[in-house]
């Protein structure tokens, strides 16, 4: 019953809803952080007691000393110098752990066990030099250090000890605050509600009312609600919506009313996108030789036939090469374009070509079919003899780098195609690299 009653509730009752339950969630929350807190401070309690650095490097100056007094009473018996360097070793690692202890902020004083080890370490030295040093000499000037650390160790003990005092009453102070503080979030929250309630509200009829506008095909509308929540991110949809159906709608302006294929907006779109996503293709320009001869003989009805069924026999071909981002398009009059992946290429221009010549022969007489030519006027109005349609197909293949803009493409095209209609018949010539054509 409960859950049909929620279900029933609108938006604004159920933003009501699940702020109150923040709330009451927000302070279970914090009763579980003081817990946590505890255990937390017993925790900073165990790692204060064991694994501080600085007791760590005192418990290191001590091993070390007691490393230089071995090295040192050895050599006092062996005379052998590898123990003295080992001694120096081990004296300069003393060093440079107590200039560590002496970097620390609030440490203890260094300077009584900065002198102790001065003084053994000129002990040491004379002893090392062949001096006269007793062993009861050396092991004083030891003891002193050994003194010294311990001085050190038991300041930074008592110095640790009221850190953790601190650090309970810290705890405390902490825990009482957060309770405070979570009190406060929840009026808070009730509080935000009743203004996101109202955001929510006036967002929702924005975007309704943008729903109208964008039906009606006002595709420019601007609904004008700030990003930065769920609505926000869906009023942006809205608007990357708009403007695909604008596209979609410019693209269906722009596709060729007789072959119904996409136009030049759209073929500048395709080349532009793969140049942006640095992919390898082959642009394929086709043209339709002696097309205006066949016009003049036939007639635009019958060359519009030819045009259709041109573009009907490139994208049946297209697709059946099954490359999921082929794209076939139609410049204008008998200019085609394919654009598709380079290792198709050759394939799409041979099926392209061998469709297209089984094609041509049922669009002319039988007289016309049996001569193989038709006679005709050229562009200059001189008298001449025709072959039948046939198809010239320049594709050029275009690697990363190679190009820049989709007018450079088709420019470079443009001069592979001038280059095939050269040689009689069907044709084409698939240009590799620069200087390097296949035919």
């Amino acid at each position: 019953m409960l859950r049909f009653r929620l279900f029933r509730l609108s938006l604004v009752q159920k933003l009501i809803v699940s702020f109150a339950l923040t709330g009451v969630f927000l302070i279970t929350a914090v009763i579980y952080a003081t817990i946590g807190l505890g255990t937390m401070h017993r925790m900073v309690d165990d790692i204060a007691r064991n694994d501080l650095t600085a007791a760590t490097a005192t418990i290191t100056l001590r091993d070390i000393m007691m490393a230089q007094q071995r090295a040192a009473g050895r050599f006092q018996i062996l005379k052998q110098p590898e123990f003295r360097e080992i001694h120096r070793q081990q004296s300069e690692a003393f060093r440079q752990t107590l200039i560590k202890l002496q970097q620390q902020p609030g440490g203890a004083d260094m300077g009584p066990l900065t002198r102790a080890f001065a003084s053994y370490s000129t002990t040491a030295e004379r002893m090392f030099r062949g001096g006269v040093v007793s062993d009861i000499d050396l092991k004083r000037a030891a003891e002193r250090v050994e003194k010294a650390i311990e001085v050190v160790r038991s300041e930074q003990k008592r110095s640790l000890d009221r850190k953790l005092v601190a650090a309970g009453e810290r705890e405390k102070h902490t825990a009482t605050r957060a309770l405070s503080l979570a009190l406060s979030g929840v009026t808070l929250t009730f509080l935000v509600a009743a203004i996101l309630v109202y955001s929510f509200s006036s967002s929702i009829g924005k975007l309704q009312k943008a729903t109208h506008r964008i039906a009606a095909g006002d595709f420019d509308h601007d609904p004008h609600i700030p990003a930065g929540d769920e609505i926000g991110a869906l009023s942006q949809d809205f608007m990357h919506m708009a403007v695909r159906l604008k596209e979609l709608e410019q693209l269906s302006l722009d596709a060729s009313p007789l072959t119904r294929l996409p136009g030049n907006i759209a073929i500048e779109r395709s080349i532009n996108r793969r140049l942006r996503e640095k992919s390898s293709f082959a642009m394929c320009y086709l043209d339709l030789d002696n097309f205006k001869s066949y016009n003049d003989r036939y007639g635009y009805i019958k060359a519009s036939e030819v045009l259709k069924k041109t573009g009907e026999v490139i994208h049946e071909v297209v697709k059946r090469l099954n490359d999921p981002d082929a794209f076939v398009g139609h410049i204008g009059g008998d200019d085609f374009v394919v654009i598709i992946d380079a290792k198709l290429a050759k394939a799409a221009c041979q099926d392209i070509i061998a469709d297209f010549d089984a094609m041509v022969p049922s669009y002319y007489s039988e007289e016309d079919r049996a001569s193989g030519a038709i006679k005709g006027v050229d562009r200059y109005g001189v008298p001449r003899i025709f072959p039948l349609l046939s198809i010239s197909i320049a594709a050029l293949t275009c690697q990363p780098g190679n190009y820049t803009t989709a007018a450079e493409i088709a420019t470079a095209a443009a001069s592979v195609k001038d280059r095939v209609k050269k040689a009689s018949g069907s044709n084409y010539i698939i240009v590799r690299e620069a200087g390097v054509s296949e035919a």
